[in-house]
């Protein structure tokens, strides 16, 4: 009777509809293939006979049942699309599964058989350790050859399992101690392991009869085992260098990343990114007391200035646009306060000018003249015969390719110096690289006639004004290398320097203007340790700082009157001193204090534009480059007008400022 129950609801459903010639239609069949598919549970027949049996006792009119079923029809079409829908999902993910099951069994298949190499390499090392008693020196070099016919031989799938493995080390944590490289997890192959020093060349300077000249950068040490292969050298390498920049310059990293890395040289083989590799393992070319790897930097090669930038520690936009001034326009003048780096940046620039001619820094194609004020004469005459040999239709006149201009503010008349270039030819003429320590009411005739171009470098902009900062971390991470430790304390002092450094400049600029501010040598020979450090800083504040502050703002309360309210910058010095407490009630008494009456502060009354300038914090003023350059160029103005009226003692003035700074560097 229950098999017969499902049979008379099909037959009752066929006869209720046999005059519908509707779409309703193809929903009876799959109604029908839905019955037939129903599941054959006891619970379900049960069901399912209970409701056919309350279906047929009702025995509804035919319109009404077909209404119901129709409706009923649809939402068993739109089940039936989900169910295939799901069921497709179901099927990818079934596949997805299916596909990373097979790559985890290539993954323990490779793993496996790299266990095997191991216990191979292994037990061949007892071997050789037991049959001879070979140096402990020439060991890592005999059991170089069997990894690295190993490594020849394994397959693309450990190499990746290399590469997941290298994305695991922490080179932050250990950038200034050993890093270990050992692939295999045995403590007697990590005590094999030989430290490798990395530190990037920068060729520099005139090439002499021992070769070019190169300027060698510590980066870090690694541990070099003899398990560790190329392809994790290289990433650790990379890693490593990123690290370093981005501890020097936390903002922007100098604008480099492990991308400009060219290759490096380990004792004899060259490792670049396009090279082979080598026949042995790395640890195969550390012999004797080769040690250190050299990281080479993309430069006039491959049309990159990023070795420039890491030389010189200025951001890599900043250095891109002085090298486009001076390529298109050929002359600039490079004008700041005296230690922002002018005369360094000037050598730079001209050893990567003459590199990218293809040339080499000599004598004869690098002309430098150092102006004081008895040369100019002498430079008027130089740049006259310059001018004329660019004049001349001789091809074999020997004309130098930059020629430096130091100290030009020492000329009175810059337009009359440069007059003799008025008929010189452009094409033939030489760079010419020129430095001042302050502006002068000449150089808009020099920009408008001479075609020069004018590079400010103060205190407060890039890329003087974080330089110190850099220089001073570069000089701390060398330290951390050498002696394998890190010092709070002394990451402290380091951090505490530049803010020194600027707190005075901008006691300076209230109280006088920025040509005096003070630059940033003065503060780079800061010593590597703590003790030091504050035995340095005491003579350098007494004996350099205080003397030459005090006669900045003497100077400065002559020409401008009192422009903000007195704070002794001893103060803020005695406030965060980095050392110790100890040391501060040491030598809180031996550091000098500025007070107003050394000065004559209160000698002098309040001039207007004091008034004023004093109205505006300096918060506002640093956050409204509009207002920085107006009060600039007002103090501009009052500065060359009270030149023009006592020339003479203005510059005495000058030379002294500069005779202090220089005793005191």
């Amino acid at each position: 009777v229950a098999d017969s129950i499902p049979a008379q609801l099909r037959s009752s459903f066929k006869q209720a509809f046999s005059k519908k010639k509707t779409k309703s239609q193809s929903a009876h069949d799959e109604m029908e293939e839905m019955s037939d598919s129903m599941p054959s549970s006891p619970k379900l027949q049960h069901d399912n006979r209970q409701g056919s049996i309350a279906t047929l006792r009702s025995s509804p009119s035919t319109t009404e049942l077909c209404e119901c079923t129709e409706a009923e029809a649809e939402i068993i079409l739109q089940l039936k699309n989900e169910l295939r829908e799901k069921e497709l999902k179901l099927t990818d993910i079934r596949l997805e599964a299916l596909s990373s099951a097979h790559h985890l069994d290539q993954i323990r298949e490779a793993m496996n058989r790299m266990q095997n190499e191991i216990e191979t390499l292994k037990a061949e090392n007892d071997r050789l350790k037991s049959s001879g008693n070979a140096t402990p020196t020439a060991t890592p070099v005999k059991t170089a050859r069997p990894p690295s016919e190993a490594s020849s031989t394994s397959s693309s799938s450990s190499r990746q399992s290399l590469g997941l493995s290298l994305n695991n080390l922490n080179i932050t944590d250990t950038m200034m101690s050993d890093i270990l490289l050992d692939d295999s997890y045995e403590g007697n192959l990590r005590k094999e392991s030989r430290s490798v020093r990395i530190v990037v060349s920068i060729s520099s300077g005139p090439k002499t009869t021992k070769g070019p000249q190169s300027q060698e950068y510590l980066i870090g040490s690694i541990g070099v085992s003899g398990k560790t292969k190329w392809d994790v050298l290289d990433g650790v390498i990379r890693r490593l260098f990123k690290e370093y920049v981005f501890r020097v310059d936390p903002g922007a990293s100098l604008g480099l990343s492990s991308d400009s890395i060219v290759g490096y040289r380990m004792g004899e083989v060259i490792r670049c990114h396009a090279s082979e590799v080598p026949e042995l393992l790395p640890c195969g070319y550390l012999v004797g007391d080769n040690n250190i790897i050299k990281v080479n930097l993309k430069g006039v090669r491959e049309n990159s200035i990023d070795s420039l930038v890491f030389d010189t520690l200025i951001p890599k936009s900043i250095i891109q646009r002085y090298l486009n001034l001076l390529m298109e326009h050929r002359r600039i003048i490079l004008s700041g306060p005296s230690g922002t780096g002018k005369s360094f940046l000037a050598a730079k620039l001209t050893e990567y000018i003459i590199s990218q001619m293809g040339q080499e820094v000599t004598e004869h194609n690098v002309a430098r003249f150092n102006v004081d004020q008895t040369s100019s004469k002498d430079l008027r005459q130089y740049l006259s015969n310059l001018a004329e040999r660019c004049n001349s239709k001789r091809t074999d006149a020997e004309l130098p390719t930059v020629v430096i201009l130091d100290n030009l503010h020492h000329i009175g008349s810059l337009s009359d110096i440069f007059n003799g270039f008025l008929n010189c030819k452009y094409h033939k003429c030489p760079y010419v690289i020129g430095t001042m320590s302050q502006g002068v009411s000449s150089s808009p005739n020099l920009e408008l006639h001479h075609n020069f171009r004018w590079v400010l470098c103060t205190n407060h902009t890039e890329p003087v004004k974080g330089f110190l900062g850099r220089f001073l971390r570069r000089k701390l991470i060398e330290t951390e290398i050498n002696k394998n430790m890190r010092s709070n304390d002394l990451i402290k002092i380091i951090d505490w320097i530049p803010k020194t450094w600027q707190h005075l400049n901008n006691f300076l600029e209230a109280h006088s203007s920025s040509d005096v501010t003070i630059g940033p040598r003065l503060f780079l020979s800061c010593p590597m340790d703590v003790e030091g450090s504050r035995v340095w800083f005491t003579d350098l504040w007494n004996y350099s700082l205080v003397p030459y502050l005090l006669e900045a703002v003497r100077e400065g309360l002559q020409l401008y009157g009192k422009r903000a309210v007195w704070e002794d910058p001893s103060k803020w010095v005695n406030d965060t001193y980095p050392w110790n407490a100890a040391s501060l009630q040491q030598e809180g008494q031996s550091l000098l204090q500025l007070r107003p009456e050394d000065v004559g502060y209160d000698g002098y009354s309040s001039s207007k534009e004091g008034t004023s300038s004093k109205q505006v914090s300096q918060s506002d003023t640093e956050g409204d480059p509009l207002m920085n350059m107006l009060l600039r160029l007002q103090e501009a103005a009052n500065y060359s007008s009270t030149q023009s009226c006592d020339s003479d003692s203005t510059s005495h003035h000058d030379d002294q400022l500069d005779s202090s700074l220089e005793s005191a560097l």
